[in-house]
């Protein structure tokens, strides 16, 4: 997709630079609101309780101030009926940008306009991480069905591919069946895993490239992505570690884990008489269980990958890249003037 091998290197650091700077502007959202109002739309339903008289009041009583009608006015000042248990990340980074762009062109009039058009950015931007993510994740299924039958790893065999991709389209089609059905559901169960996901499949890109270095012969440079590896999957698979450690008290720590949250939730469960707090505090505790399960999968695939590129560099090593199943596979190198000619 590059003209020139010379250009992946602007268009991989220019990448970095434009991911790093969309880090940069959700925690700058974060960090414009206030304490008071960061909790009131990030905390759990199921301690907020169902009006804004008691969210004011588990606020407070954690040390942080503000007042209901604080939370009645950031649900009306963006259009909203509530903005309470907003969780997920993108009303945070929505209402955080609101606060600052309403200041500098519209004044109080625009904040609506403002909130939206962020909700609309962070939706295209999950839009065009679903079209790649399908269209990728239909090669892998086939190539990993093809170890069972050999004929559905052929992707240009229309029949499998459609069947491939149906098996894709499936798996984000419940988070978008869940969202519409689920108002605590859809984008906000699949947020929370995009940090750790996010970088796993860098830290996997930076194994990929390890190897391929490998079998280039030139094992000298794969410090390159070597070290930058190392950093990334220690970060994140701890990360990734934490959000599936049991309950333990601790309120950082019950605060992040998926499991934790399950936990307290349903131990709280039975206390509720309100249906809608039942309700939701039931699809807090379902969501949790879907995200611990996917990050324990996300776990376990780049363990098997970091075992693999360990096992075949140390093959490739000790001169096995061409035997048996390390043999390079890899399309022969098309000259650009041969496609000129042609």
């Amino acid at each position: 997709m590059v003209e020139r091998e010379t250009h992946t290197l602007f268009i991989g650091y220019g990448s970095m630079l434009m991911e790093s700077l969309v880090g940069v502007m959700a925690l700058v959202a974060a960090c414009i609101l206030s304490p008071g109002e960061y909790f009131a739309i990030n905390s759990p339903a199921a301690v907020l309780g169902k009006d804004a008289v008691s969210a004011a009041a588990y606020i407070n009583s954690i040390g942080f101030s503000i007042t209901p009608e604080q939370i009645g006015a950031l649900a009306s000042n963006v259009g909203e009926t509530t903005m309470m248990s907003r969780t997920g990340g993108a009303p945070t980074f929505a209402m955080g940008l609101t606060m600052l762009l309403h200041q500098i062109i519209g004044g109080k009039e625009l904040m609506a306009f403002w909130y939206h058009f962020a909700i609309l950015f962070e939706a295209l931007f999950i839009l065009t991480a679903v079209d790649a993510g399908t269209r990728t994740g239909r090669f892998m299924v086939q190539e990993i069905l093809g170890n069972v039958y050999k004929p559905f790893s052929d992707t240009k065999n229309f029949l499998y591919g459609i069947i491939a991709t149906l098996i894709c389209v499936a798996g984000w089609g419940y988070l978008l069946y869940s969202g519409v059905t689920d108002p605590m559901g859809g984008i906000y169960t699949l947020w929370p895993l995009f940090g750790a996901s996010n970088q796993m499949l860098a830290g996997i890109a930076l194994l990929l490239a390890t190897v391929v270095l490998f079998k280039m012969g030139k094992q000298k440079y794969a410090f390159v992505t070597i070290a930058p590896a190392i950093w990334v999957l220690i970060t994140t698979l701890y990360a990734a570690i934490l959000k599936l450690m049991p309950a333990n008290g601790e309120r950082v720590h019950d605060a992040v884990s998926h499991v934790a949250i399950a936990q307290n939730t349903a131990a709280k469960l039975a206390g509720l008489s309100d249906p809608a707090a039942i309700e939701k505090a039931q699809a807090i505790i379902r969501n949790n269980v879907i995200d611990a399960v996917l990050c324990a999968l996300f776990v376990v695939v780049t363990i098997i990958v970091i075992a693999q590129t360990i096992r075949m560099c140390l093959k490739i090593s000790k001169g096995g890249a061409n035997e048996g199943y390390f043999k390079l596979a890899e399309s022969e190198h098309i000259d650009r003037g041969v496609y000129e000619k042609a």
